[in-house]
């Protein structure tokens, strides 16, 4: 359509940000935990469910169950927001905690998530990196994708919850896989658009989400409708070398206006508060701003990780510069006149001198001397 879906880039910005307007109980019991008791093979999902460990050995390979049942995926992924299955629990902090520190847990949830990349045509071929392949049937699993877009809203919960569990690696190979798989070789059509609206922006590190939107910007056909980045911020985009990244790791800091359920995440110190109402890579929270200084802002802002004020400290040390350029001229150019100036009074003064302590030089010696001084003053 050639509009950015900003309804989509609020969800997203809601998400990386660490969902700020929840609050949540902090005195919750184990037993209180549905999504962790699921993980542990404690109870099924609901409604009408089986048991993790049911599920995911009987189900393997069983396409036609996976494209039909809806109940699942949301207690396979859970989030920090309510979706459509309503027996399913919301994803709570001290879950995501829970679930980090269990190998058990944790081992299930990769199988869970091999589980829906064979669905979808694709191969984990390296489980500690999340480096992706196609799949032996991709041709008829990918058939799949372009027919039933709930798939989509699938992708997206997958994403957003690989990142609650500490997996923000893995986000970035599968948006990498869809972003190839739709824009370069341009197998998934139907997936493109939530590819760019949805997955893209799940990323929550700054630094890898720009170089994926600079990615897609590339094979992005025709270039100039381009609408998920600022054109001229793109032209300029160089991604950071390894030596770089070392020594500036604070670019790289997550965005964490909200509660996050990981202490181990870094916390992003430099950001005020009042920049992140300002501006945010996906879109502007701010009741009182309309949603056209909204568009216009997040259109600023993809590139930049949030920060509404650095193509304005830019352009005032771009005019800095200039002044500054132009200050220098007319100071130079003072300095000579003032150099000459000086030169003339000082052979004034010594002729008053002449006249009061002895004879006049002869007019021969007076020329000599001021054409001297004028040589030195130019």
């Amino acid at each position: 359509s050639g509009r950015r879906n900003w309804n989509a880039a609020k969800d997203l910005q809601r998400y990386r940000h660490h969902y700020p307007d929840l609050v949540e109980s902090e005195n919750q019991e184990e037993e209180e935990m549905w999504n962790l008791s699921f993980y542990k093979n404690e109870i099924r999902f609901l409604p009408q469910g089986l048991h993790i460990e049911t599920l995911l050995e009987s189900w393997w390979d069983n396409y036609e169950v996976l494209e039909e049942n809806h109940s699942y995926i949301q207690w396979l992924f859970p989030l920090r927001e309510h979706g459509m299955n309503w027996r399913a629990k919301p994803l709570t902090c001290q879950e995501i905690q829970a679930f980090r520190k269990s190998k058990e847990v944790m081992q299930r949830f990769r199988r869970a998530y091999q589980l829906m990349l064979r669905f979808y045509g694709i191969t984990l071929i390296n489980e500690e990196t999340g480096e992706l392949t196609r799949a032996e049937n991709w041709a008829e699993r990918f058939q799949n994708l372009n027919w039933f877009s709930h798939n989509n809203l699938r992708i997206t919960r997958i994403l957003k919850c690989l990142g609650e569990m500490g997996y923000e690696h893995y986000q970035v190979h599968l948006v990498k896989f869809f972003l190839t798989e739709t824009l370069v070789k341009e197998t998934l059509p139907n997936v493109k658009r939530s590819a760019l609206d949805y997955f893209l922006f799940t990323i929550r590190s700054k630094q890898k989400r720009r170089e994926l939107v600079h990615y897609a910007w590339q094979h992005f056909k025709p270039r100039g409708s381009f609408v998920w980045g600022p054109h001229e911020k793109l032209l300029k985009y160089r991604a950071r070398s390894t030596e770089s990244q070392l020594h500036k790791k604070d670019e790289d800091k997550q965005e964490t206006p909200g509660k996050q359920c990981d202490d181990s995440v870094e916390k992003d110190q430099n950001r005020s508060s009042e920049e992140e109402q300002k501006a945010g890579d996906a879109a502007d929270m701010q009741p009182k701003v309309n949603d056209e200084d909204v568009k216009e802002k997040l259109s600023e802002c993809v590139l930049k990780g949030g920060d509404g004020e650095e193509e304005k400290e830019a352009s005032f040390t771009q005019q800095e510069k200039d002044l500054n350029s132009e200050t220098e001229e007319v100071q130079g150019t003072a300095e000579n006149d003032c150099t000459k100036e000086s030169k003339k009074r000082k052979l004034d003064a010594n002729m008053a001198d002449a006249k009061q302590s002895g004879p006049l030089k002869s007019p021969t010696d007076i020329e000599n001397i001021s054409r001297n001084l004028g040589e030195c003053a130019i």
